[in-house]
C-alpha cells in the first residue's frame, strides 16, 4: 500500500485523530504519523475545563476565562462540538435522567451534566468574591440560572463535604459538564484506523522530516518516504514540543510560543461515604469531583460502583517555560510536601474527614495559550503548519482538530 497522501498529520492526541476523521469525510487521503508508541501516552486532554479560581497576580486573573468558557462547557454546546467528530453516539447523563427509557450503549463516551461550584472564604484573595459576583451577573444574562450561596447551602453541594458549616460563600451554575476522554479518543482512533488501515496510521514514527515534495520518517519497519501533495499539519501538544521547536529552528522560523506549560497533579482519594456525582467544585488551587466513568448509578449509595467512592482532586501547579521541563521525564517529581499539605487541609480541615487515603496520583501537563492560532514552520514547496491549542479540555482539543481540517479543506489554510 502506498503511503503517498494529500496531507500528512503529525501528532499524538485526540485533535490529530479528529482532524483525520474530518479530512477523510471531505475526500482527502491522509497519512497519520504519531511519534509516540500509541495515542494514549500524551494524556494531556482533560475531561472538563478546570476553570481554576484566580490566584494572586494579574497573570492569573483570567484563570476562569469568563462567560465564553462557561458557555463552551454547557452540555448543549459541548455536545454540539463533540458529537459531529465522533463516529458513534455520545451518550448523555444528567441527575434527572436516571429513569430515562431507551437503549444506551454502556461502552460509549458519556457526557455528564454536572453543576459547577466555586467556594471562597472571606479571608482569601481580595477582590475574588467580586469577580465571582461579576461572573454571576454574566451567567444571569445568559439564562444559566446561577445562584449565590452562603454557608451550608454552598458547602452541601461540595463533593465529599461532611464538616460543620463554615464561613464560606459560593457561586453555583447548575449546567456544566464533563466527558469520558479515553472512550472518546479510543472511538475516533478505531474509526480512523479502520478507514486508513494500519499502514497509514503509524505509531512510533521517529526522525520525522518534511521535504520539498513529501515527508520521511523511520517506523518499526525501517526508513520510509511518502509523497505529500498538499501539506503537513503538526498538532502541538506537550509531547510534540521538542519536534516543533527543533523544526522551527531548522527553518529559521520564529515559533509562536504558549504562555507556558501548566503542571497539574491528578489525585484519587478514597472516600468512606458515597459521593454525589452532580457537582464539580473549586477551592483555592483545587478542583474536586466524584471520579466516575460512563453513567453514574441510579443511586449514589450503590456501593458496587467503586467510582463514586473515589474523590478526584486536580491540583494546579506552577506555569513553567516550555523549554524547562519534559513532561514524560520529570512528571513523577512534581508532587511535593505542599501537595500533601493541600490534600490534608482539604480533607481534614475543610471536608471534615477524620482521615484520608490516597489511591493514586497521576502527573498531567497542558500548554496554556492566550490566543492560539495556526502558524507556518515552512513556506517552502510543501507548507508545514503548526496547530496549537490541541490539549487541555477535550472539548477544546476536538474543536482545534475540527477547525484545522475545515480551514485546510475549505479556506486554503496552507495557501
Amino acid at each position: 500500500m502506498s503511503l503517498d497522501s494529500d496531507v500528512a498529520l503529525i501528532g499524538t492526541g485526540a485533535a490529530t485523530l479528529v482532524a483525520a476523521h474530518h479530512l477523510m469525510q471531505r475526500g482527502l487521503s491522509v497519512l497519520l504519523l504519531n511519534p509516540d508508541g500509541d495515542f494514549f501516552l500524551e494524556d494531556s486532554e482533560l475531561s472538563f475545563d478546570p476553570l481554576w479560581l484566580p490566584s494572586s497576580g494579574a497573570s492569573e486573573v483570567s484563570a476562569m476565562g469568563g462567560i465564553e468558557r462557561i458557555l463552551r462547557n454547557t452540555p448543549e454546546r459541548a455536545l454540539a462540538e463533540l458529537q459531529p467528530s465522533f463516529p458513534g453516539t455520545v451518550e448523555t447523563w444528567s441527575s434527572d435522567s436516571f429513569a430515562s427509557a431507551g437503549f444506551r450503549d454502556p461502552e460509549a463516551p458519556y457526557l455528564r451534566q454536572r453543576g459547577r461550584l466555586w467556594v471562597v472564604s472571606p479571608g482569601e484573595e481580595p477582590g475574588l468574591w467580586e469577580k465571582l459576583e461579576e461572573l454571576y451577573v454574566d451567567c444571569l444574562d445568559r439564562d444559566l440560572n446561577p445562584q449565590l450561596l452562603d454557608g451550608l447551602p454552598a458547602l452541601a453541594k461540595f463533593p465529599g463535604f461532611a464538616g460543620r458549616a463554615l464561613d464560606y460563600r459560593g457561586l453555583w451554575i447548575p449546567k456544566f459538564c464533563d466527558v469520558d476522554v479515553v472512550r472518546y479518543r479510543n472511538g475516533v482512533l478505531e474509526f480512523v484506523r479502520e478507514r486508513l488501515g494500519d499502514q497509514k496510521v503509524i505509531c512510533g514514527a521517529t526522525q520525522v522530516e518534511p521535504m520539498p515534495e513529501g515527508i520521511r520518517f523511520t517506523s518499526l519497519q525501517g526508513p520510509k518516504t511518502a509523497r505529500i501533495r498538499l501539506g503537513v499539519l503538526a498538532f502541538w501538544t506537550p509531547r510534540a514540543t521538542q519536534w516543533v521547536i527543533s523544526q522551527a529552528k531548522q527553518n529559521n522560523s520564529r515559533p509562536v510560543l504558549p504562555q507556558g506549560l501548566r503542571v497539574i497533579e491528578q489525585w484519587a482519594l478514597v472516600s468512606r461515604d458515597s459521593l454525589d456525582p452532580k457537582a464539580i467544585a473549586a477551592l483555592q488551587d483545587l478542583v474536586v469531583c466524584a471520579q466516575t466513568s460512563g453513567a453514574p448509578p441510579a443511586s449514589t449509595v450503590d456501593e458496587t460502583d467503586v467510582g463514586l467512592f473515589r474523590l478526584e482532586v486536580l491540583r494546579r501547579g506552577p506555569l513553567l517555560p516550555v523549554d524547562v521541563i519534559s513532561p514524560q521525564e520529570h512528571g513523577a517529581s512534581w508532587a511535593s510536601g505542599e501537595s500533601f499539605e493541600a490534600l490534608r487541609t482539604l480533607c481534614l480541615d475543610f471536608l471534615g474527614w477524620d482521615r484520608f487515603s490516597i489511591r493514586s496520583m497521576r502527573p498531567r501537563a497542558i500548554l496554556e495559550w492566550e490566543n492560539p492560532s495556526p502558524w507556518k514552520i515552512s513556506d517552502g514547496a510543501l507548507p508545514v503548519i503548526v496547530i496549537p491549542g490541541c490539549d487541555g479540555p477535550l472539548v477544546d482539543a476536538v474543536g482545534a482538530g475540527r477547525r484545522a481540517a475545515e480551514l485546510f479543506a475549505e479556506e486554503g489554510l496552507l495557501s
